[in-house]
């Protein structure tokens, strides 16, 4: 770690972007524990339409919906550090080039994310005083620069990664809560008639938001008897996503973003030296 004596004796360049990154992972390890702590069996029920032609639709619906609340509050926190560890970036950066902490203009500088290259000019006109170095960076993790990130044989857009963190963190503090739920991602129903009837078909659909009642499966029972019992099992396997645009899992997204973010913070590390 590269420490700096004179006029910033406790300077430690990039440090509050690492610090930022580990509180929003307590809060991503809270959203786990609260959903390896939700017992699905308690918050849905399951209900069956029956029509008289055999066809028919499977349904889950929430008990009740407070439990959603501590996953939003949560995530809501995991937004907004990982938004302030890029502008941090940004701050330290302006600190090495002017040898000063804080550097001057201190509140104007932060790392503008946006997909239009003018946009993206406009926004660097608020720092007058910004490098063209430091300019270089910025405008290498935009949406529109393409970069590429890679762990474990993945890759991903990071400019783009970026941009949802953006508008997630600018929805979040200016609108309203992330609406977190659950979604079906795979899972079997059982379909249980008398020895005449005969399932001929059973679809499911996924990718709902269960938020109300949502159909998980339509079927049909052929020679299907109005009045005929019929019993349903089943048993599904459920994930968090975000519903907002783009609908993610919040497992793969979160992660994502924080990669992303230790991507943008290892550029400005490399170009100003500071090894670890």
């Amino acid at each position: 770690m590269r420490r700096y004596s004179g006029n910033m004796p406790q300077f430690l360049p990039f440090q509050t972007c690492w610090d930022r990154v580990d509180r929003a992972e307590v809060h991503r390890q809270s959203l786990t524990e609260l959903w390896n702590s939700l017992d699905t069996d308690s918050n849905y029920v399951s209900s069956t339409k029956m029509n008289d032609d055999g066809t028919g639709k499977f349904f889950i619906t929430p008990v009740e919906t407070n439990w959603l609340l501590p996953f939003s509050l949560e995530f809501g926190e995991m937004l907004y550090h990982l938004r302030s560890a890029l502008d941090s970036c940004v701050c330290d950066a302006a600190a090495l080039e002017f040898k000063q902490d804080p550097s001057p203009d201190e509140q104007r500088w932060n790392l503008p994310i946006t997909a239009d290259p003018a946009k993206f000019a406009e926004a660097i006109k608020r720092m007058p005083r910004i490098t063209n170095g430091m300019r270089a960076i910025l405008e290498t993790v935009q949406p529109y620069t393409t970069t590429t990130g890679t762990n474990e044989g993945k890759q991903w857009d990071i400019g783009l990664v970026l941009s949802v963190l953006n508008d997630w963190a600018r929805i979040d503090r200016h609108r309203k809560l992330h609406l977190v739920g659950t979604t079906l991602v795979d899972g079997v129903l059982q379909i249980g008639s008398p020895p005449e009837m005969t399932v001929e078909y059973c679809n499911f659909t996924q990718g709902n938001t269960l938020e109300d009642q949502s159909e998980i499966a339509e079927f049909k029972i052929a020679n299907f008897l109005p009045g005929a019992k019929n019993y349903m099992k089943c048993g599904f396997t459920f994930k968090i996503i975000v519903n907002e645009v783009p609908r993610c899992e919040l497992e793969e997204i979160s992660t994502a973003m924080m990669l992303s973010i230790q991507a943008v913070r290892e550029v400005f590390e490399r170009h100003y030296g500071i090894k670890r």
